[in-house]
């Protein structure tokens, strides 16, 4: 009842506008400035006919972000973003927070397809100003489109991807509704016997907007092998096997109360539920499952007339209730009592003061948390732009937190590992100076940013708990993050593009055996992505990119005592080729490490060769 007393309140009022990029607390994407926000924001806008299976081929191919797939198609895929940890990224489904809290707080880009992609939006950097804990290293905003269409994929490993997309609108509302429907036998992960990982993923998603109201609704139901064994090393096994479930929803109301005034208020409800299979005899060994309800209330005020200032200052106030539950089954109890049901809620209250004057704007953002297992937190964010001829200039200072995740603090797995629930947040400071600047009428384009973090308490979620078996701690040294990002975009004439974009990055953490830091483990500290685009005609569209990424160290967990390893550097070619045979109809062809490549992004994971698909698409 309490439930239904707050979305009442929070949600029925009266919520339709274009998507704001996620850097803002305000509701009102029509006055802020984005390309004016103390930082450097990538935006990757995928082409209303370009064919992207999954949203780990666009990043591949359209970004230099750090991404460890521990296999083929399917397998576990992780991105760091900064040298951060995996589930410091935080992750968006059309505004929609999609990190998995049954499964270490993190999102695996392993299972999102779909050729409804619109754009990808990047923060890079501590955002827990505007999105709270799990935005520590940065933030993917994925946007979906609704259209009308019909895809039939197929290709490598008996690969085959069916795609129906409809969409309409009337008088009152829009609407778009997908279906997609995935199965591949895929590849051999462990490289040992030749036997394939099958995989399988349905899913639907449907939107309904008005001028004011927008719902968004996901499902996913995915049936994935594994290549491990009972101790999550890899090895060649037919019986480990995890079935997914995921629901994603959100409901938003926008509007404004003058033409000072704007608010926007929902809710938002996900599930995730995991369900794996012991690999010695194939029958259910865990359950683990996450339910997070958040409600919300953002309100902006435009100063400007108020201060009777020519520009438009504003200040932002915002207001989030959140509660997870978290719940383990464990079938094997012979080492203990592995079945629990735990809960979690927060509070949060923001501000954010935005002041632009002249060529030169300041932003300052301040969040109070109050949650129920965790002292009150506060982060923030201040920066300052200032604009140059056809650029700007920037620097900004941040704060953020990363609670321990429901499985650090109560995660048991038999004989394994056993949650640490005396676990402390971690803690991070940030700086970061950049600019970006455009010549030659906006032909090329080029940003860089170089920033600096300390992460102090950072979790080790495998360390000895001294009595045979691993669980997690706070290391009690800190942690350093520190990096170059840049971007180079040259338009070659009106139908072709070349960008060149290369992160730098050095992560360390604190060796109590050597003494001194040491790199962190799958963190190349050169990964670089040259990107050829080309319309060669009305019917001809090319997407090439090389992708490098210099030598990732790694962990051999075979044998004991644990050793460092290290894998070779690679180079990888990709290329996309869309024919447009008429208006309506569109044969797409994908080629994926075009020179077939060997190399490994995880010790001990085979990784796909060459691949090749081929998509139909005909619009409606």
């Amino acid at each position: 009842m309490l439930r239904f007393i707050l979305v009442f309140l929070f949600s029925f009022s009266s919520v339709y506008a274009k998507g704001l990029p996620p850097i803002y607390i305000s509701p009102d994407p029509t006055i802020e400035d984005i390309y004016f926000h103390s930082g450097n924001t990538e935006i990757i806008k995928l082409k209303e006919k370009s064919i992207n299976l999954s949203i780990s081929e666009v990043l591949k191919s359209k970004s230099s972000l750090s991404l460890s797939q521990s296999g083929g198609i399917a397998a576990q895929n992780q991105l760091r973003i900064r040298g951060s940890e995996a589930n410091h990224v935080l992750v968006l489904i059309d505004g929609i927070e999609a990190n998995d809290a049954a499964s270490g707080s993190e999102f695996d880009f392993s299972h999102l397809f779909s050729h409804n992609f619109e754009s990808i939006e990047i923060l890079r950097g501590s955002y827990s100003n505007v999105h709270g804990p799990d935005a520590v290293s940065g933030v993917i905003n994925i946007k979906t489109k609704n259209k009308n269409s019909a895809n039939l994929t197929t290709g490598s490993n008996n690969t085959i991807i069916k795609n129906y997309s409809v969409s309409g609108e009337n008088d009152i509302f829009q609407y778009g509704i997908d279906f997609n429907l995935l199965e591949s036998s895929g590849t051999d992960t462990s490289g040992s016997s030749g036997d394939r990982n099958r995989y399988e993923n349905e899913g639907i998603r449907i939107n309904l907007k008005s001028i004011k109201h927008n719902l968004s609704l996901f499902y996913f139901d995915i049936y994935r092998q594994n290549d491990r064994n009972a101790s999550g090393i890899v090895s060649d096994n037919e019986n480990a096997i995890t079935d997914i479930n995921q629901f994603y929803s959100q409901y938003y109301y926008k509007d404004k109360i003058s033409n000072n005034i704007f608010f926007k208020q929902g809710f938002q409800y996900t599930t995730n539920k995991n369900l794996d299979f012991s690999p010695s005899n194939g029958v259910w060994e865990s359950l683990t499952q996450s339910e997070k309800f958040k409600t919300f209330f953002n309100a902006k005020i435009n100063l400007s007339d108020l201060l009777k200032f020519s520009k438009n200052p504003s200040l932002s106030l915002g207001a989030e209730y959140e509660k997870i539950n978290f719940t383990q089954l464990v079938l094997d109890q012979s080492y203990g009592n592995g079945n629990q049901n735990q809960d979690e809620y927060s509070s949060s209250f923001v501000s954010e003061f935005i002041f632009p004057y002249k060529k030169t704007q300041l932003e300052l953002s301040v969040r109070r948390t109050i949650n129920q297992m965790f002292d009150n937190n506060n982060s923030h964010r201040v920066g300052v732009t200032y604009k140059i001829n056809e650029g700007k200039i920037f620097v900004n200072h941040a704060r953020a937190f990363k609670n321990p995740t429901f499985t650090e603090r109560y995660g048991y797995y038999p004989g394994t590992f056993n949650g640490n629930e005396n676990l402390k947040p971690e803690s991070i400071k940030q700086i970061e100076f950049g600019y970006f600047k455009s010549f030659f009428e906006n032909k090329l384009n080029i940003s860089q940013t170089y920033y600096n973090m300390k992460l102090m308490n950072e979790i080790n979620g495998f360390t000895s708990d001294g009595n045979g078996g691993y669980t997690a701690l706070n290391m009690t040294n800190k942690s350093y993050r520190k990096g170059l990002e840049t971007q180079i975009e040259m338009f070659v004439n009106n139908n072709s593009k070349v960008t060149l974009k290369h992160d730098y990055v050095d992560s360390t953490q604190f060796d109590s055996t050597a003494k001194k830091q040491i790199s962190e483990v799958r963190r190349p500290k050169n990964v670089l992505n040259l990107i050829y685009e080309n319309n060669f005609s009305n019917h001809i569209f090319l997407s090439a990119n090389i992708l490098y990424s210099t030598k990732i160290k790694d962990t051999n967990f075979t044998s004991y005592p644990y050793k460092a390893v290290f894998l070779s550097d690679y180079a990888l070619a990709n290329a996309r080729i869309n024919y447009n045979l008429d208006s309506n109809h569109t044969i797409s062809f994908i080629f994926n490490n075009i020179f077939n490549r060997k190399y490994n992004e995880v010790y001990g994971y085979n990784n796909p060769g060459f691949e090749f698909q081929m998509n139909f698409s005909r619009y409606f």
